[in-house]
């Protein structure tokens, strides 16, 4: 069959692809591991013969090994890199059947050091299309090696069969999987490769105005914060920003945590009236900081592997490899951070000044001239940064003081300049203030029932100190919402978004307590369940009955009616002649060898196989010799199927 040789280098390719899907492998490593592949499919395409060079091809996949293994990346890297290799050379070389099933085994190898590093709906997908390329490979296989013991044309396999079966698979692995005990470890090694780089776009511990160039956007989600079934989502206070770290040390342009900020800067819990819960799903992050509401007041499960790090932040004490879900309480009402009392070392702390100081001095005597208490210097200064531009293109970013070239120059930046330029011009005039890292709230998926909150919404804003606790301030232009909003998200994009998360909560997540939740919802409607249909008549349920059990018979008679005599006594024959009973039966008396030269006569391209058939039934038989009889009788079958006579030729 045309195209029949590629099939082998088919659960590769997908093998590959699954690989790219985990995420787990940068560029290059990717690169290295399609090189073979890519190498093995251009001597297909070109018909080379390599096998005068098998032993130099050899040696160099060795050196490969020793080289790779020489970089001291560990020993499981080294072997999905030589697994590649060694598969695509074994794709170049000229393969027996043997090469070809060590083909199949390589690729559900490297299937499998995919599937221990991810739990994506993606790779599902790439999980079913590697199975349906081995099954074809395997079905060309073993056709391929019944087709030799049979005589005429090469037929085609029956490929239209593989989805069939992955569909039987998928049903039966959806069984187990509802009724097996549940085994949930979330493991994911970090020896099989190196984890791909976020983008830009995306929550810092730190904020840096000498950024470079343009921020790329990141539609990474980060997380989905769920409220419970039948929750107006506009009730919802207090979630339009998300806290994540503060930034108290200023050194240039430079801002970093400080040591001096108290763990619980912002998780203070507050018990009381108005307090709101969801739940909040964590994607597994670089960081792992958790951006959380204010007001916080609970964390829940307890036992949360969570420390409190610098800057007043949540982290996970180990990183993730799975989303995490968590039910987070707050309340909107005692939203604003409160500290007792601020030292006299970390107010000075908080009123330090970069070296453009005076810039800074200038532009905010220029917004807010005049005496002002803090709470309306903070309007007025907010208010006059909000008439800048906000624009991801970062035309102060390779300035030799951005800063100062955002006020006097540009006057347009991302949320990182607004939030500096106005903590800045607070600490200017004496007021202690400080940047907060974190995220606005993304938009809502109603098809999943939750917000989501992508890398594209990480935010900076200002908090500054009055009157015994913080208070927030975003100077950020309100022109930033629209850019990540929902009108940005389509309605295929927002579909696919909650089946993703569907997929997490259903399948990732399924735990013991889904399980017997399940059982028992179906143990109360069959319970519940009444009988309201009405019985039809004794007789007519009789008569059904007998026409089924009459339909039933006539179908399995063979089964039940005894053999006839001659050929039908010989067990090697029963599939020829299940084939050709319609066409050709035995007679009354008639031997094996005479039905075989009957049938013969039918089609006479077949006699030297049907005469080679009959001497193996004899020897077997009769003889009691162990011979091929079976195998060429399911051969002639597979010829005859299809067969009504020279009419239908």
């Amino acid at each position: 069959m045309r195209g029949a040789r590629w099939i082998d280098h088919l659960p590769l390719w997908v093998a590959l692809g699954a690989a790219a899907s985990t995420g787990l492998y940068d560029l290059g490593e990717l690169v290295g591991m399609a090189l073979p592949l890519i190498a093995a499919a251009l001597v297909e395409l070109l018909r080379w013969n390599l096998r005068r060079h098998q032993r130099w091809l050899e040696v160099g996949a060795l050196v490969f090994f020793l080289a790779d293994l020489a970089r001291g990346r560990g020993v499981f890297p080294v072997a999905i890199h030589t697994l590649f290799l060694l598969a695509g050379l074994r794709l170049a070389l000229p393969r027996e059947i043997s090469h070809r099933r060590q083909l199949v085994l390589m690729g559900f190898l490297l299937l499998l050091t995919a599937a221990v590093s991810t739990t994506s709906l993606s790779f599902l997908a790439w999980a079913l299309a590697w199975f349906g390329a081995a099954a074809l490979a395997l079905l060309q296989q073993s056709w391929e090696v019944s087709s030799s013991l049979r005589r005429g044309a090469f037929s085609r396999p029956p490929y239209g069969l593989v989805p069939l079966w992955l569909a039987g698979a998928l049903l039966l692995g959806a069984g187990f999987f509802l009724s097996l005990p549940r085994l949930n470890t979330g493991f994911r090694p970090p020896f099989l490769g190196s984890t791909a780089a976020l983008a830009q776009a995306g929550l810092s511990d730190q904020l840096d105005l000498a950024g470079g160039g343009p921020i790329a956007p990141n539609p990474e989600v980060v997380l989905r914060i769920a409220p419970p079934p039948g929750t107006d989502p506009s009730r919802l206070q207090g979630l339009e920003l998300l806290h994540g770290v503060a930034l108290e040390s200023l050194e240039g342009d430079h801002w970093t945590p400080s040591k001096l900020t108290p763990s619980d800067a912002f998780f203070v819990p507050r018990r009381g009236p108005g307090a709101l819960q969801a739940e909040f799903l964590f994607t597994p992050s670089t960081h792992g900081i958790l951006a959380l509401p204010y007001g916080l007041s609970g964390l829940s499960p307890a036992g949360l592997p969570l420390r409190r790090a610098e800057g007043g932040s949540l982290r996970w004490r180990f990183p993730r490899v799975r989303p995490m879900p968590m039910e987070v309480a707050w309340n909107p009402a005692t939203a604003e951070p409160s500290e007792p009392q601020l030292s006299l070392r970390r107010l000075e702390h908080l009123v330090e000044l970069g070296p453009g100081q005076d810039v800074v001095r200038r532009w905010s005597l220029r917004l807010a001239p005049g005496i002002l208490p803090a709470p309306e210097l903070a309007r007025v200064l907010e208010r006059a940064l909000r008439g800048f531009r906000y624009t991801l293109d970062n035309p102060s970013g390779k300035a030799a003081r951005p800063l100062e070239d955002f006020l006097e120059r540009t006057q347009a930046g991302h949320c990182e300049y607004f939030a500096s330029a106005m903590a800045q011009m607070l600490r200017a005039r004496g007021v202690p203030a400080r940047v907060v890292n974190g995220y606005r709230l993304g938009p809502w998926i109603p098809e999943g029932g939750y917000f989501r909150v992508s890398q594209d919404q990480a935010h900076s804003w200002v908090e500054y100190w009055d009157q015994g606790r913080w208070h927030r301030a975003d100077p950020t232009p309100a022109a930033v919402g629209s850019t990540s909003g929902g009108q940005a998200l389509s309605t295929l994009s927002r579909w696919f978004d909650a089946l993703t998360y569907h997929w997490d909560r259903y399948i990732v997540r399924f735990s013991d307590q889904d399980q017997q939740a399940g059982f028992s919802w179906i143990q109360s409607r069959v319970e519940g369940w009444e009988w309201r249909w009405k019985a039809p008549p004794a007789a007519l349920s009789w008569g059904v009955g007998l026409l089924a059990l009459a339909w039933t018979a006539w179908r399995t008679r063979g089964l039940w009616r005894p053999r006839p005599p001659g050929p039908g006594r010989i067990r090697a024959l029963h599939p020829l002649l299940a084939r050709t009973r319609r066409v050709a039966p035995p007679m009354a008396g008639e031997t094996a060898r005479v039905w075989l030269g009957r049938l013969a006569a039918l089609r006479p391209e077949r006699k030297t196989p049907l005469t080679k058939l009959a001497d193996a039934v004899e020897a077997e038989a009769y003889a009691g010799r162990s011979s091929a009889a079976s195998t060429l009788a399911k051969a002639e079958a597979a010829i005859w199927r299809g067969w009504r006579g020279p009419t239908s030729r």
